[in-house]
């Protein structure tokens, strides 16, 4: 003979009926004497329980049931919209600000009272770097031509570090052949050099200031430079040694495209800057003219 058992809700609720009468979960009270060590509390909490589980077994009453209740996970992270916080407050924050006040160029003649004056500085570098910015992507000969027409011609160039003994010179010890040199003396008081020492195909160039403000270059380049985007490129031309094929060429920007023609070492005085031819040939142009590069990367 085979016994259904009751299913659904019912059934639920005769288990946990069995269980506490069978486990002891709920204790006979005709048992009890007053030496039991239960509380008063806790014997009002047992006899309501018998009650309900009467009142259920005959019917006269029904489990309450509640709506389910939403436990916090992990997951609930993933599926809440993300906050979004004040995109410019964050700008602000990502990009620090430096204020500048004013910014003078040193001249060619002002060299040697800027390396007297500034001699005991040690210098804190900042290259190109993977940052997308204006200063990190631009091409270095783009910079140049922006630089010559916001503060003039740079305060050093190679036309100055080039002699006979620097051509005779070993690799080894013979001084970096720079390509160009901006000097500035920035809110009257902090030195800032603007370096290129690796040739007008390459991208940025080396900024530099003392190590007592390397906590603000970042923001201190950001502000020199920050103005040249809107800045037209000025005409200009240097001199520029390939190390590796060990050639000398004039490079430049002559107004409309920028250019590099191939010259002979015994082209170069000492000392003395080339100037800018106002109508290039073809046949000087060894090299074929450059287009104009895009700030961009």
């Amino acid at each position: 003979m085979s016994t259904s058992w009751p299913t659904g809700p019912a059934c639920w609720g005769v288990v946990v009926v069995v269980v506490l009468l069978v486990g002891g979960g709920a204790p006979d009270l005709r048992a009890q004497t007053a030496d039991d060590s239960l509380s008063l509390a806790e014997r009002y909490r047992t006899v309501r329980l018998r009650m309900l589980s009467q009142d259920f077994l005959e019917g006269r009453r029904g489990l309450p049931v509640h709506p389910p209740r939403l436990l916090p996970t992990d997951a609930d992270t993933l599926l809440s919209p993300p906050s979004r916080p004040d995109t410019a407050r964050a700008a602000a924050e990502a990009k620090p600000s430096f204020p500048l006040e004013s910014v003078r160029r040193v001249r060619t003649l002002e060299r040697s009272w800027f390396r007297q004056r500034y001699r005991a500085v040690e210098w804190s570098f900042l290259g190109s770097g993977s940052r997308l910015t204006f200063a990190d992507t631009s091409r270095t000969r783009d910079l140049r031509a922006r630089l010559q027409a916001r503060f003039g011609p740079p305060t050093r160039s190679l036309a100055e570090v080039y002699s006979n003994e620097w051509v005779q010179a070993p690799d080894s010890t013979r001084e970096a052949p720079i390509q160009f040199e901006y000097w500035f003396i920035v809110n009257d008081s902090i030195p800032v050099r603007v370096s290129d020492v690796g040739g007008p195909g390459e991208r940025g160039v080396i900024v530099s200031t003392d190590r007592r403000h390397r906590d603000d270059l970042v923001a201190l380049r950001s502000a020199l430079f920050g103005p040249l985007k809107s800045v037209e490129r000025a005409p200009y031309v240097d001199y520029y040694y390939e190390q590796s094929t060990r050639r000398w060429y004039r490079v430049g920007f002559d107004g409309r495209s920028f250019f590099r023609e191939r010259i002979s070492r015994f082209d170069i005085v000492p000392g003395r800057r080339p100037r800018l031819d106002t109508v290039r040939t073809e046949s000087s142009a060894v090299d074929a003219p450059e287009a104009p590069a895009s700030p961009g990367p």
